[in-house]
């Protein structure tokens, strides 16, 4: 029990007056005596345990305070620090009014602050600072602690949902690492190769039991978005053959289907282009997945467009330099510089997602080259052209490029027109200098000047 003694007390200063001819004895001025010290105590009473299922009305009692206190004081209103039970360093405050009554909205909100919106009981650390009231002087103490019990309410979410259509095409949605009840959001993206492609959603125990529970609410709509049910839930259809990214909010249980229509190329642009030009990436499969190579070393990020255009950009929305998942929120955060180098990179915009691979060497070889097909011959990249560079040797017979002494990623095919995994290259003998400039699928050129 916390009981704090607060006192009134009142002072007079001398006033300076004339005399009339007696003498004031100014060595014994004049006193107010000290007001009675007021013993204040204010107790806490926590309401039955909480759950927001069951609150209809916009306020709730959180607790009844009790005040024993001199006749004519009241409680105005509270300030209420809520902590977690298990780290009282993490704290949300709420005002209560002088029945300990708050808003329902402000209670969800500070407990979903601290533990997030599952609906799970939970334990709160609950103190107040009470202001009270005396004719015209004001007064606060804090009280003890109390144990609150509150559960928020909220849908069932599943831990996981699956998208199926056509013919038993099963997929699963992804979803962030976040809880599903704070981000009830999953997305899919799928082919399909008919039209009038019938779809169905099942939550994991759906799944699990082999049936679907989620679905618009007509069966058969072709809509491109809408309101999913959990009861009766129809099959959605898909009009025409495509790509198709399903966005489910579990929460809100509302869909929005959109067609995907990729183009042939994205495009880097960052600190290695001066934030005005741009690097391509070619999507060879319109797929959504795009790969390109470029020299980096600072910040970057994707865009649909070659020139000024940044409409549609996309920004890092979570990871680091070398693998993420994408946003196009506007004015979100670029992409980490990575360590200054040359690079291998990979966007795909199906699962919104980038990486990159570092480039550490390009060798060239083959029949013709002076390590034969075992040992490479390295090029250095040259910064200031933009290109792989080599002086070597060649006798007749034929030749590749290959990076990080590998055959993972390698080049072929005709010196202006490499492709990943070409043919050999034929080159007669000679001492030239060769210089690779790698851009995207498509794009790849060298030139060999005979020396």
């Amino acid at each position: 029990m916390n009981k704090t003694s607060l006192y009134s007390m009142l002072f007079a200063a001398a006033a300076l007056c004339g005399c009339e001819g007696d003498y004031d004895d100014w060595a014994a001025p004049q006193t107010s005596p000290a007001e009675e010290a007021q013993n204040i105590d204010v107790t806490l009473a926590p309401a039955a345990d909480i759950d927001m299922a069951a609150v209809t009305e916009d306020s709730l009692v959180l607790f009844t305070p009790t005040l024993a206190a001199p006749t004519g004081m009241a409680i105005d209103s509270c300030r209420v620090t809520l902590a977690k039970a298990d780290d009282e360093t993490q704290t949300a405050s709420v005002l209560a009014d002088g029945q300990g009554r708050v808003a329902a909205a402000d209670l969800v909100a500070a407990v979903a602050g601290l533990y997030g919106r599952r609906p799970e009981q939970r334990t709160l650390r609950t103190t107040a600072k009470v202001y009270m009231r005396q004719s015209a002087q004001a007064f606060y103490t804090e009280t003890e602690a109390i144990e609150t019990k509150v559960t928020l309410s909220a849908p069932h979410i599943s831990e996981a949902y699956h998208f199926t259509w056509g013919s038993g095409n099963t997929t699963q949605f992804t979803h962030s690492s976040t809880d599903v009840y704070d981000d009830p959001v999953f997305t899919v993206t799928v082919q399909t190769t008919e039209d009038n492609v019938r779809w169905q959603i099942a939550s994991q125990e759906a799944a699990d039991a082999g049936t679907f529970d989620v679905g618009p609410e007509t069966d058969g709509s072709t809509a491109l978005s809408g309101t999913l049910v959990t009861e009766n839930a129809g099959a959605g259809v898909l009009g025409t053959a495509g790509y198709y990214r399903i966005t489910i909010d579990m929460w809100d249980r509302t869909y929005s289907i959109e067609q995907l229509n990729f183009a042939p190329y994205i495009y880097e642009v960052g600190n290695n282009t001066g934030w005005s030009s741009t690097i391509p990436l070619a999507g060879v499969n319109y797929d959504g997945t795009y790969t390109g190579y470029a020299y980096l070393d600072g910040e970057f990020k994707f865009k649909p467009n070659p020139d000024g255009n940044w409409d549609g950009d996309w920004e890092k929305a979570s990871g680091d330099a070398l693998a993420g998942t994408l946003d196009d929120i506007e004015g979100g955060p670029n992409i980490d510089a990575p360590e200054t180098g040359f690079y291998q990179m990979n966007v795909n915009l199906v699962s919104m997602t980038y990486s990159l691979l570092r480039i550490n060497t390009i060798g060239i070889v083959g029949s013709a080259a002076p390590g034969g097909w075992d040992v490479d011959t390295y090029m250095t990249y040259d910064v200031a052209e933009g290109c792989w560079v080599a002086t070597l040797d060649f006798t007749d017979g034929a030749f590749k490029f290959r990076a990080n002494d590998g055959w993972d990623i390698n080049w072929g095919g005709s010196v202006d027109d490499l492709a990943s995994g070409g043919a050999d290259i034929p080159v007669t003998a000679g001492n030239y200098t060769v210089r690779l400039y790698l851009s995207c699928e498509g794009m790849h050129t060298c030139t060999m000047t005979r020396n």
